[in-house]
């Protein structure tokens, strides 16, 4: 199964390098980045149009940030699962008690980040 991902981070390079990191991940998790969103709001617009399994998140970006993404994304029938890839650790209690399925933090390493994916 090919996992659809949503990279949610208000920062492009960091969107960047998640992606070069999934694709060097590809053959051992397979996976497609199927929308990108540089906060909450465009996030949740994105999943109108593009259906995603899991959602690599940041937490702290302008307009809507992480957690309060997390808590949108807990109502949608077809929820994907949540995994917040930030700078600080201090969010980490906040992320599970929202179901988070994993909390990976920057920068993200490729082994660190093949496991989270197969926790989703």
């Amino acid at each position: 199964m090919t996992l659809r991902i949503l990279l949610v981070d208000d920062e492009a390079p960091a969107r960047s390098r998640l992606t070069d990191l999934l694709a060097d991940l590809a053959a051992e998790v397979p996976n497609q980045v199927v929308a990108e969103a540089a906060d909450g709001i465009a996030a949740l617009q994105q999943l109108e149009i593009h259906a995603a399994d899991v959602a690599l998140v940041d937490i702290r970006m302008p307009r809507m940030d992480g957690i309060e993404l997390a808590r949108h994304l807990a109502d949608l029938p077809q929820s994907p699962a949540v995994i917040f890839t930030t700078a600080f650790d201090r969010y980490a209690v906040a992320a599970f008690d929202l179901n988070a399925v994993d909390y990976l933090l920057k920068p993200v390493r490729a082994a660190r980040l093949a496991e989270a994916p197969r926790k989703a």
